[in-house]
């Protein structure tokens, strides 16, 4: 640390240069968060000051939350649902499995249901907790298996985790047939819906045939969302759901003080600014401001899966959300020299040969024909080497 610190316009001068190396969204096709909507960004700062762990001080700020969950209720279908708005998919998938986990003590070695497309937060967790686990087999369209599923279902399997949208391909997995199955042997169901929380109901409105995923499904615990992907708020915004109080109550954390309430995430200190952005960006957009994104984003996805296929490239799968992979010789290496011309795509582990894009609201066909028009140029030159 510096003995004497630099003036205020010095910091801002340096910041402002490193930022420049940071790649602008017009360029960005691999990312589901986007350019966060300016009114949550003014939302945000307004709470920079807050914290959430502590609700004798910021009573108004912590009302907010409230209200962020009691108009989500709507969106997912849950008339008794509570939640939180957490740092991510990353801790809300944790905190299921946490609530999984303790509703089954009798368990042993309790273990964890899921696909090979699930997104690897779970794996971190299943990790800290201790947890085993299956993989599931997936279907040609990359969904859950429900016969492999039904031959994978144990004594210990105290949880199974679907997705409504996985990361790589926007996959969803049939969770009305997964959640009676879950019923039957008495085991929680979470749905990771991070990519499609902010997609599917708004595609459904617009008439796309898309699976059930949310509480009007009878089985599921809980879900997770993502308000800092396709709900356009600022990082970090994520979001734990439960059915009922009931399920959430296996998570109370007592603090050591009185009148500070108990808290039911992982984090004590808990930054009220996300809220505020959230709950600004709801409010702000309304059902019909979600619904008309949500029909841009889908109209340059076909568009980008029109030119990809006027151009011979075949999908590794038919999109369901706004996620296009297709086949490319030499996928790494094509990343890498779009990288060099300043479009950022991305390439899966498991699917090595295809390249990844990410429709979303940063994006439009102006800028899909000259990502189109460089992959062309570059992806000729690599297959004529």
């Amino acid at each position: 640390m510096r003995q004497i610190g630099l003036n205020s316009n010095e910091i801002m001068k340096e910041i402002r240069d490193i930022r420049k190396a940071d790649i602008q969204w017009p360029f960005v096709f691999n990312s589901i968060c986007s350019e966060p909507l300016h009114i949550g960004v003014e939302a945000f700062i307004k709470g920079l000051d807050t914290n959430l762990g502590d609700n004798r001080i910021f009573k108004g700020t912590a009302k907010v939350e409230s209200k962020v969950i009691e108009l989500l209720k709507e969106v997912f279908h849950g008339p008794d649902m509570v939640g939180n708005i957490v740092s991510g998919g990353t801790e809300a998938n944790f905190l299921a499995l946490q609530v999984a986990k303790k509703m089954r003590p009798e368990v042993e070695k309790p273990e964890i249901l899921f696909t090979e497309t699930t997104h690897y937060s779970v794996l971190k967790a299943i990790e800290f907790m201790g947890l085993k686990y299956k993989i599931v087999e997936t279907d040609e369209n990359f969904s859950m298996d429900i016969s492999d599923l039904i031959h994978k279902i144990g004594k210990d399997t105290i949880a199974i985790v679907v997705n409504a949208g996985s990361s790589e391909l926007g996959c969803i997995d049939p969770i009305e047939q997964i959640a009676e199955i879950a019923r039957e042997n008495k085991i929680y169901l979470h749905v990771d819906a991070a990519t499609g929380g902010f997609i599917i109901p708004f595609a459904k409105k617009l008439g796309y045939s898309l699976p059930e995923f949310d509480f009007s499904i009878d089985g599921v615990s809980s879900i997770t969302v993502d308000p800092h992907k396709y709900g356009l708020a600022p990082i970090p915004a994520g979001g734990i759901l439960f059915k009922n109080k009931d399920i959430q109550n296996y998570l109370t954390f007592n603090s050591y003080f009185y009148g500070t309430q108990a808290h039911t995430t992982l984090s004590g200190t808990r930054g009220g600014a996300s809220v505020l952005a959230v709950y600004a960006i709801l409010e702000y957009l309304g059902m019909e401001g979600f619904i008309q994104i949500t029909k841009k984003n889908y109209e340059s996805t076909e568009y980008l899966i029109e030119r990809l296929e006027q151009l011979g490239y075949t999908l590794v799968c038919t999109p369901q959300l706004n996620i296009v992979t297709f086949y490319v010789d030499n996928a790494h290496n094509l990343m890498n020299q779009l990288e060099t011309k300043g479009f950022i795509v991305s390439v899966s582990r498991r699917f090595k040969n295809a390249l990844r894009i990410v429709i979303n609201n940063h994006l439009n066909i102006d800028l899909i024909d000259k990502f189109v028009e460089m992959l062309i140029t570059i992806d000729v030159k690599e297959t004529s080497q």
